[in-house]
């Protein structure tokens, strides 16, 4: 376990979405280039790894990057595989993860190593009192932007706020134990987040970087 502190002093949302919404189908994904589309590798993460999920097609939109009607192809591609299982709710079509499927546990296990911490991350960090935000950087954020790549072998992770040091030294040694991987988190103040007042901070927002979780969305 890594922890490091940049600091002289001592409800969770996961957001996936892409900044602009994309009209054509998504190249493979850089963070794991053995699916069709960064869309279809999206959309396969954000259900199986939460399987009691169960939403609307148009509801994925964001969560993929693409139009709506590229995520539609990509669904139904996925429920012909039987990769997903649909009902019909009125004149709205739900889609949720197919626990039936006889690839459904071998997938959440390769999804969970390549897209975990966009869950873990958040979930494991939402009850550590006094975190206000948490940004995953480094090459896992490179390479879940589509930038090109080796895998992953650690996680970076820009936790904002005033935590509790020993609550976070305990979610860091979770999230290392469900990824698998070194996971590093660094403390920076709101206000060096904001105002950008140090290198560090400057570099970590003008590169890639992937939000995950921001209290301001949950409490306002």
């Amino acid at each position: 376990m890594v922890l490091s502190q940049k600091v002289e002093r001592p409800a969770w949302l996961i957001r996936w979405a892409y900044g602009t919404i994309r009209s054509v189908s998504s190249a493979a994904p850089a963070l794991l280039p053995i699916f069709r589309s960064d869309a279809q590798a999206r959309i396969l993460a954000w259900l199986l790894l939460a399987p009691e999920r169960e939403q609307p097609i148009a509801t994925l939109v964001p969560i993929a990057g693409v139009a709506q009607p590229n995520v539609l192809r990509e669904v139904n591609r996925l429920v012909q595989s039987g990769l997903l299982r649909e009902r019909r709710a009125g004149n709205t079509r739900l889609v949720a993860a197919n626990g039936e499927s006889p690839y459904y546990e071998p997938l959440v296990q390769i999804l969970g190593r390549a897209y975990g911490p966009a869950h873990a991350v958040p979930e494991e960090l939402a009850d550590v009192p006094g975190v206000d935000r948490a940004v995953i950087v480094g090459s896992w954020a490179q390479r879940f932007h589509g930038e090109p790549g080796p895998p992953p072998r650690d996680v970076d992770v820009v936790v904002v706020g005033a935590p509790n040091l020993r609550a976070l030294r305990s979610a860091n040694a979770r999230l290392e134990d469900r990824l698998g991987v070194r996971v590093q988190l660094t403390v920076v103040t709101p206000e060096e987040w904001a105002q950008q007042s140090t290198g560090f901070v400057q570099d970590v927002r003008r590169r890639p970087n992937h939000e995950v979780l921001d209290r301001s969305r949950t409490d306002s």
